[in-house]
């Protein structure tokens, strides 16, 4: 919350700026005008009372609020780590070319189109649309890239797959298959570059957005489709069965191999921060990663996760009482009809999930960025599930868990 409302802060002043040229310039501008506002009370108090305005009706109007009135503290803490503009902006991947700074650019548009708003300034507007889509074909080139396919899958493999227990060898075939499919899909996404910029808000409208389509049957309807499954406790729906003994399985994995996860992350984090921290760093996640995630994973359990999907819908858990031996064969002997299931049903669960996703999180986000979301997801989300489905209907997943 505290980073999101200093870039606002940034944003704010740099309103007051008489245009800007390039990225690198307009965030050049931003840091040493929040710098002299640290020095000046009357540019800090203009700023606060300005400011206020955005705290009111956000869901996190408290914190806001509060940050606000340290506003004066933070700005003489930060202002002697800020002096050299072109540094931070540089950290920032606002100047200089790297593989990230396409999307730095397409967060100072915003303000760019702002400002062009604010002077009804058509000529700065199709400058915006026009760098709005150079940026866009530069990171259609980068998620294209096998290599950005490789780290994504090889993450997802090692930070995910690797404490699945003997759910690994299925994890990592899912991966394999699903995730070069939806970077392809991203990289077209970002290719059709007038289209993104347009449901980004940065381009005027070409066409009407993506329709999402809504389900034909409540979720809790479609998952009774799957069956029931006789239990030495009573029956059960299958659904509900298989998913609790998978998300429970899974999440005590998650808990025995917590140690290995946290080296994964000490190794990938502090390697990466600057030479006088990277000690620090190993130390702190040495000490306290592995308990972070106990604790994190120990927040959630199966029957509440498959709740949340509909998957179950009573609190009695014939679960509960059952020998682990019961439930792993039980598993196996039901696990070509969930193949089945996903293989048959690949458009209700897309519709499903594109309007949990929707309405869970891009109808919280800005308006500008929700017709985006919403396109995106209807991709992604349709790829995503015909791949489940041919790899459900080869019986790849089964084969290697029982």
């Amino acid at each position: 919350m505290k980073s999101i409302f200093v870039f606002a802060v940034l944003a704010a002043l740099a309103l007051g700026a008489q245009s800007a040229p390039s990225p690198c310039e307009s965030c050049k501008s931003m840091v040493q005008n929040f710098i002299d506002a640290s020095k000046d009370r009357m540019k800090m108090a203009q700023l606060k009372v300005s400011l206020s305005m955005l705290c009111v009706g956000t869901s996190h109007q408290s914190d806001c609020s509060k940050t606000l009135d340290k506003l004066d503290f933070i700005a003489y803490k930060l202002a002697p780590y800020l002096a050299d503009t072109s540094a931070v902006c540089s950290k920032l991947q606002m100047c200089g070319e790297s593989q990230f700074s396409p999307l730095a650019r397409l967060a100072m548009l915003y303000l760019k189109k702002s400002e062009a708003i604010v002077a009804n300034d058509n000529i700065m507007r199709q400058e915006v649309c026009d760098e709005c889509q150079a940026s866009t074909a530069q990171i259609g080139k980068l998620v294209g890239d096998e290599f950005t396919t490789y780290a994504v899958k090889s993450t997802l493999q090692r930070f995910v797959c690797k404490s699945a227990g003997k759910a690994h060898k299925a994890c990592n075939i899912f991966v394999s298959s699903v995730i070069p499919d939806l970077m392809t899909e991203m990289k077209d996404m970002f290719t059709e570059k007038e289209l993104m910029c347009s449901n980004m808000g940065l381009c005027s409208a070409t066409s009407k957005p993506a329709a999402r389509e809504a389900p034909k049957q409540p979720a809790s309807e479609m998952w009774k489709s799957m069956g029931m499954v006789k239990t030495s406790n009573g029956e059960e729906l299958m659904s509900c069965f298989e998913c609790t003994l998978s998300a429970d399985a899974l999440l005590q994995e998650f808990i025995d191999k917590r140690q290995g996860t946290a080296d994964d992350i000490q190794t990938v984090a502090c390697n990466k921060m600057v030479a006088n921290w990277t000690d620090g760093c190993n130390d702190f996640v040495h000490m306290y990663m592995s308990t972070v995630l106990f604790l994190t994973y120990n927040q959630f359990d199966g029957r509440g996760i498959c709740t949340m999907m509909h998957s179950c819908e009573k609190k009695e858990n014939a679960l509960v009482e059952m020998a682990m031996s019961e439930k792993v064969m039980l598993g196996c002997e039901n696990c070509k009809a969930v193949e089945h299931f996903f293989a048959q049903n690949q458009e209700a669960l897309h519709s499903h999930a594109v309007d949990g996703l929707y309405s869970n999180v891009c109808q919280k986000l800005p308006t500008a960025l929700g017709t985006m979301c919403e396109a995106s997801i209807i991709r992604l989300s349709r790829k995503f599930f015909a791949r489940t489905a041919d790899l459900a209907a080869s019986g790849a997943m089964c084969s290697q868990m029982c």
